[in-house]
């Protein structure tokens, strides 16, 4: 009852509990050269509860639910910082409808301004870190001409502006080429000046794609991937926009295309679009490896859903359902954080992330009807294979590193087992 209490409560709003969040994103963020502000958004699908208010339409209009568009930030090195900010949006039946109808309407009205406010917000977080580096990475859904604009206005005073990388969707018709040289965005890279080539390493994949307007799964087999990188500077021709006008920018081009695919596998092709110059072989690598740093987003919102099982979540009132969902963006953040730092600096004492009743409290609970000694504080590695012990991790020689439920499961009787520690200790 406490918990609906305070989920219900109209002084508690997503914006309130990620404030104390955000600033210690801040602090953390200035401890490191470079921060990128991962952007992506993901259903959170309430099909099954029909009593669930302000839900809408999600990919079919039979599934019900929100959206969930995430600014996860992380370190160049991966190490992840947290959630600067979250919008939950649902989508209108009549918007779902007549989707070709909003073609000319006003960008601030569509769901696709949201990348652009993605950006923003992650310029006024690059104001707040002068010494730091700060990166927006989108994918093809955040080519928005709007964002690029924002970029070139928010470098008019001199001050310090957030970078963007943005894998290109639309094939934009380019200003102040050659008249003999391809004048389309796709054309030009495919022939512009080589800057080397680059490898790296892939996971196995099962993915969803469209093929002649059917749904099927395309599979992609783990493997080392060779990809030859080319670069121009670019000047997208200036959208049409009703009621305004547009001015034009300029900025980089980078085309990252795998060289020899395995028979049968699609090569993985990307081109991206950033406010960095890029005119070296090594500004090109460390590009597109910014870029590969994109897909942790996804395994965010996957320890979301299936780690914290938020679909899972039975409140009827949406602005409850919103406080919650925050919450557990928060949790899913700290898991994720837990098992980076476990698995990069396990010799680390455990008190650096843990409270003293926390780690006291579950190695005392581990160790009844053990002959026990003076209690001894574990290292990082070993109290977070304990917490995944406690939420159903075997932890045998073969078993592979603990995963995000796990955890969850284990934090959540740690936390218990410190709150009993706390009330038998407390004078």
């Amino acid at each position: 009852m406490g918990a609906y209490r305070l989920l219900h409560a109209p002084e508690v709003t997503p914006e309130a509990i990620l404030a104390p969040h955000q600033r210690a994103i801040l602090a953390r963020a200035a401890t490191v050269p470079c921060v990128l502000v991962i952007q992506d958004t993901t259903e959170i699908d309430f099909s099954h509860m029909k009593t669930m208010e302000g839900c809408g339409p999600l990919n079919e209009e039979a599934r019900r639910g929100f959206f969930m568009h995430s600014l996860y930030v992380q370190s160049e090195a991966g190490l992840p910082l947290g959630v600067l900010d979250t919008a939950i949006f649902a989508r209108r039946d009549e918007d779902f409808r007549h989707g070709a109808a909003r073609k000319h309407t006003p960008i601030e009205q569509k769901e696709s301004f949201r990348w652009v406010q993605g950006y923003l917000r992650t310029q006024e977080a690059a104001r707040q870190l002068p010494d730091c580096e700060v990166f927006s990475l989108s994918d093809r859904e955040g080519d928005i001409y709007e964002v690029f604009e924002a970029w070139r206005q928010a470098g008019a005073d001199g001050g310090p502006r957030a970078h963007w990388i943005i894998r290109a969707h639309q094939d934009r018709a380019l200003e102040g080429l050659a008249v003999e040289a391809p004048q389309k965005l796709f054309a030009a890279l495919a022939v512009a000046p080589e800057l080397g080539t680059m490898e790296f390493q892939v996971t196995a994949k099962r993915q969803k794609k469209k093929i002649q307007g059917s749904t099927v799964q395309v599979a992609r087999s783990a493997r080392l991937v060779r990809q030859r990188l080319r670069a121009m500077p670019i000047t997208p021709r200036v959208p049409f926009r009703r009621g305004r006008k547009l001015p034009a920018v300029s900025f980089w081009a980078v085309l990252a295309e795998e060289i020899d695919p395995p028979p049968g596998e699609e090569p993985l092709r990307w081109l991206l679009l950033t406010s960095l110059e890029v005119a070296t072989p090594e500004a090109a690598r460390r590009l597109v490896a910014l870029y590969l740093r994109r897909w942790d987003i996804e395994v965010f919102h996957r320890v979301l859903k299936t780690g914290c099982r938020v679909e899972a979540i039975q409140l009827k009132d949406h602005q409850a359902v919103r406080n919650s969902l925050i919450l557990y963006a928060i949790i899913a953040w700290r898991i994720l954080y837990l098992t980076h730092l476990g698995r990069q600096g396990p010799e680390l004492p455990c008190s650096v992330v843990f409270e003293e009743a926390e780690w006291k409290a579950a190695c005392t609970v581990a160790a009844a009807g053990k002959k026990r000694g003076r209690l001894r504080e574990p290292t990082l590695g070993e109290f977070i294979a304990l917490v995944a012990k406690f939420g159903g991790h075997l932890g045998r020689r073969a078993d592979k590193p603990p995963g995000a439920q796990a955890l969850w499961q284990g934090l959540a009787r740690v936390r218990d087992f410190a709150c009993t520690w706390e009330a038998i200790h407390q004078e």
